[in-house]
């Protein structure tokens, strides 16, 4: 199943929840009457956080001792690259009864046919997370389930903001490509099936909206690190002594990226991390560096 064509069946809000959950490492368990297709959708998933190092379970480790081993270097390593795991659904229970930890894990899970073993299963899935995101594909309806987090008090302003930009920019594109063969098209010499079939762009309208997430994703993902460096930097000034803090308005313009509210980006830094460093943002003050007042915003 292709990513975009399910968020079209979706509200545009859930498909700002999916994303959010994505970028915060939220678990994210996708059920369904297909395997198959469960399977291929947790690849679609993955491929979303393309920043991250995906392992497979049962294929890349198949103990805790092995994922441990795995992104040993995530705590000691800021540039190591950051991992989450695909479970695919023939593997999903042994995952579940296995792990106590299930941050940033994509679960594909198969609907059993009796609907206390569903039941079962959740609460076995509740007692190893809080917050998790179900995400439910059946041949009559597509849904999701949010549970722990408050998607009505979240600030969804990145992913809703992303998502506009990938609808805009597509159709921009598709609109100069149209234009391009039909003014090298004389209409009345050709057949009204192949001249339908010339400008038809569903194909690459699919491709676009890949790559432009992509870009979109990227651009969030490098100005958040250009974030982090500087306010890891600003962190140790504090550790020695040194207090300061930084004004949202100079550090958004110093990373080159003001699409998304300094919270947002400091909540992702804690995610991807594992530092809050929120404390070391203030907006219309001045920071005390010792002795000596320095302005540190615009």
């Amino acid at each position: 199943m292709n990513f975009f064509e399910f968020l079209d069946k979706l509200k545009r809000n859930n498909n700002s929840v999916i994303l959010y959950c994505l970028l915060n490492r939220i678990p994210i368990i996708v059920l369904g009457e297909d395997s198959d297709k469960i399977d291929d959708f947790l690849i679609e998933l993955s491929e979303l956080v393309h920043f991250r190092k995906e392992y497979v379970f049962y294929t890349d480790f198949v103990s805790r001792e092995d994922y441990e081993n795995l992104i040993a270097n995530e705590n000691i390593d800021y540039n190591y690259q950051r991992a989450h795991v695909r479970c695919p659904c023939n593997v999903s229970f042994r995952a579940l009864s296995q792990f106590d930890n299930l941050y940033s894990w994509l679960i594909g899970l198969k609907i059993p046919e009796k609907k206390e073993e569903l039941v079962f299963i959740k609460n076995l899935i509740k007692r190893n997370t809080n917050n998790l995101l179900y995400i439910k594909i059946t041949s009559n309806a597509i849904s999701i389930e949010i549970e722990g987090v408050n998607s009505k008090v979240i600030d969804l302003t990145l992913e809703q903001n992303i998502f506009k930009k990938i609808s805009q920019d597509t159709e921009k594109s598709i609109v100069k490509m149209k234009r391009v063969l039909s003014d090298k098209i004389t209409t009345n010499r050709l057949d009204k099936d192949l001249l339908k079939t010339l400008l038809d762009f569903e194909v690459e309208k699919n491709e676009l909206k890949k790559n432009i997430f992509k870009r979109e994703i990227q651009n969030f993902y490098s100005g958040s690190k250009r974030a982090f460096f500087i306010l890891s930097r600003l962190n140790l000034l504090n550790n020695i002594g040194i207090q300061t803090r930084v004004g949202s308005k100079t550090l958004l313009e110093t990373i080159d990226y003001e699409e998304a509210p300094i919270e947002r980006i400091c909540s992702f830094i804690k995610k991807e991390w594992g530092d809050d460093y929120s404390d070391l943002i203030e907006d219309g003050k001045k920071a005390i560096m010792g002795d000596k007042i320095v302005s540190l915003w615009g």
